[in-house]
């Protein structure tokens, strides 16, 4: 089930709401009861069969974090054999086809998607991370029903962020008393969330897809908006999801980890991954960084274990050398900042400035289908031919209900109207920079007060993007 869908939005969401609060006056299992059921109706919905393997790579994580903790003298090879075990069934989904491909089998053997589970690269963490508590003694008392509402919760499940049993179990088994004022916070950042998503994530897609489509045969202006385009499609994509997914915990007096905190404001590279997707983040420093002597060891042994994350990082966002390469590209600027410590100090502006293109940059093999269409579209930012963006790619923009309203507003002028409808699009530009400068919402939600202004803006959230949810895409970050 997807969150940007009209049976989400309508029926599924409101009505977990409800039995959410309505439930816990039948005892103390029902929410939790309930709370399994829905994950269990989301995770499933698409394909129920995958609840087999979720339920049983849940059972299995789970009894092995039980045993790291009744038999601390085996934890260690426990703890690999558990981590062994979900990486295993992560990579025959993900990465069977990629390995292949670099064989003479190419296309021998395709994974059954129907048999993944929803948000298999999310959910594979969080038991690792469970099982990371297990063996640091930070697990808490965690009942089979509070571990298998964790790994389901349908706020989480699709794109994370990736939780710690030990910090939403509590929440499970102890639901807040309602509030109105958590109630008006969430919705008000859910609705600016999926206003990100649907109203300009959608929009900046249609420049990248445009863009990447034809990379090698634009001009110099067309490639660099093509690059900032995906820049800031990601941005509001992921950052519209966490937004989302932290309002709908929120009105149920839920509180999840921040994991996206304005990452464009960074100064450094090293500021940014504090702030993007700050929970994998998190998972690599204490599940890989710090196993392998993080920083204690002397910078060579320090620059090579920020390399293995970082490549890590790339192969878990996908299967493919352009994942790779972009998280080579970030780990050496990392190990670079490192090497340069407090030797180099630059002026804010020039920090953000260098951060910021870089990000660019590294964002094209992300996205790129191959590394040579990548580098095909860097090299037409050093043509001969700089000048306004093509009207092809201004059309590229907006979704079809606005290009429909625009082509429509050009037949009504006439000549007149051709400056509308190529101008019009190309304002998302400046109004998706100057929203980087915001407070994001969950900035906002902490600091929330009813206002009749913050009102007009949740409705209009809601209702605007309800029109164009049929042709929007999954997030991004649900492909990984």
């Amino acid at each position: 089930m997807n969150i940007q869908s009209h049976l989400f939005l309508l029926a599924f969401l409101p009505l977990v709401l409800i039995l959410w609060r309505v439930s816990r006056w039948l005892g103390p299992l029902a929410p939790r009861a309930c709370l399994l059921a829905a994950g269990a109706l989301f995770c499933g919905w698409s394909s129920p069969l995958s609840l087999l393997l979720l339920g049983a790579e849940g059972t299995v994580s789970y009894l092995l974090g039980r045993e790291i903790v009744r038999r601390p003298g085996r934890k260690k090879p426990l703890m690999a054999l558990g981590a062994a075990l979900l990486l295993a069934v992560l990579a025959f989904f993900k990465y069977t086809g990629f390995a292949l491909s670099l064989t003479p089998w190419e296309g021998l053997f395709t994974p059954p998607g129907w048999l993944a589970p929803l948000g298999l690269s999310f959910v594979t963490f969080q038991q690792i991370l469970w099982l990371r508590d297990c063996y640091d003694g930070r697990a808490g008392e965690v009942s089979p029903l509070d571990y298998a509402c964790c790994v389901t919760f349908f706020a989480t499940a699709t794109c994370g962020p990736i939780t710690r049993v030990a910090e939403l179990a509590p929440q499970f088994r102890e639901p807040a008393p309602f509030s109105w004022d958590d109630l008006a916070a969430g919705l008000y950042c859910f609705a600016l969330g999926l206003a990100k998503k649907v109203l300009l994530a959608g929009v900046f897609a249609g420049g990248a897809d445009f863009g990447f489509g034809r990379a090698g045969a634009l001009s110099p202006t067309d490639s660099a908006l093509t690059i900032l385009c995906y820049t800031l499609q990601i941005y509001f994509d992921f950052s519209g999801y966490c937004d989302m997914a932290a309002g709908m915990a929120r009105m149920m007096g839920i509180a999840l980890p921040v994991n996206f905190n304005s990452p464009y404001k960074a100064l450094s590279i090293k500021d940014f991954w504090g702030r993007w997707h700050i929970t994998l983040s998190g998972f690599f420093r204490r599940c890989v960084y710090f196993p392998l002597g993080g920083s204690r060891r002397g910078m060579a042994i320090t620059c090579r274990n920020i390399m293995i994350i970082f490549l890590l990082s790339g192969l878990w966002h996908g299967a493919g050398w352009g994942f790779i390469l972009w998280g080579a590209l970030h780990g050496a600027a990392m190990c670079l900042e490192r090497l340069a410590g407090g030797k180099a100090s630059l002026p804010k502006w020039l920090g953000w400035l260098l951060t910021f293109l870089f990000v660019n940059v590294a964002w094209v093999f992300f996205r790129a289908d191959t590394v040579g269409e990548g580098l095909a579209l860097l090299g037409g930012l050093f043509r001969s031919g700089w000048g306004l963006p093509s009207p092809e790619f201004a059309a590229a923009l907006p979704m079809t209900a606005l290009s429909d309203a625009l082509k429509f507003l050009q037949s009504i002028l006439n000549a007149g109207g051709t400056g509308i409808v190529y101008w019009t699009p190309l304002l998302a530009f400046p109004a998706g920079l100057a929203l980087l400068a915001c407070p994001n919402p969950l900035e906002q939600a902490e600091r929330f007060r009813p206002t009749a202004a913050r009102l007009a803006l949740t409705v209009v959230c809601l209702a605007g993007p309800a029109l164009f949810l049929s042709g929007v895409d999954t997030f991004i970050y649900a492909n990984f």
